[in-house]
């Protein structure tokens, strides 16, 4: 795949079809199931954690009467594909084999700008859409960790929940705007 809307395209599609499916197995199982909740502190408000003090949210919980449990959901497998690089605007994209639940990011430019850029997406990326309903996937992030700069390079984790790939673009342009020179999705590294 040469475009790069496509090939994220297709790596969110598989994720989330992926991720549907496991919901409707759970729903025809005679489960209630809340999609994408986010996770609230003791008082009820957002939590926020992390130098960058950014919420999140869980895959899913499954209702039991008055209580819900919250849940991971792991896909069966990850889109596999030739490592590939794009160019747009001065900053040179690499995209390499990940799951859209689990993506890690490695970005070259001035860390401070690059956290800076991160968080402000990132804000927009957890929330909803206006005019999602409740019980649809809610095309919002998860996940974002504190960057770590590892030889001039910040370096976050993050889950892309079902956040459209609109959205990912949009990160792409405003690592461009803080000065970012490169940016690679990939596997986590451990």
């Amino acid at each position: 795949m040469s475009d790069l809307y496509d090939l994220l395209s297709s790596i969110r599609s598989h994720y989330v079809d992926q991720f549907q499916n496991a919901l409707e197995e759970l729903r025809s199982g005679g489960h209630v199931v809340i999609i994408e909740p986010p996770v609230l502190n003791e008082a009820g408000e957002l939590a926020r954690e992390g130098a960058l003090e950014l919420a999140a949210r869980f895959d899913l919980a499954v209702q039991d009467g008055d209580s819900a449990s919250p849940s991971m959901f792991s896909p069966g497998k990850m889109l596999e594909f030739q490592p590939v690089g794009f160019e747009g605007g001065g900053l040179a994209i690499m995209i390499s084999p990940f799951s859209w639940d689990g993506v890690q990011l490695s970005i070259d430019g001035d860390p401070v700008k690059i956290a800076t850029a991160l968080a402000e997406w990132f804000e927009n990326a957890v929330s909803a859409p206006e005019g999602v309903a409740e019980d649809q996937i809610q095309h919002a992030a998860h996940f974002l960790s504190d960057p770590v700069v590892v030889e001039g390079t910040s370096v976050a984790q993050a889950d892309l929940g079902t956040v459209d790939v609109d959205v990912v673009v949009d990160l792409f342009d405003r690592l461009r705007f803080a000065g970012a020179s490169r940016v690679e999705l990939g596997l986590p590294r451990g």
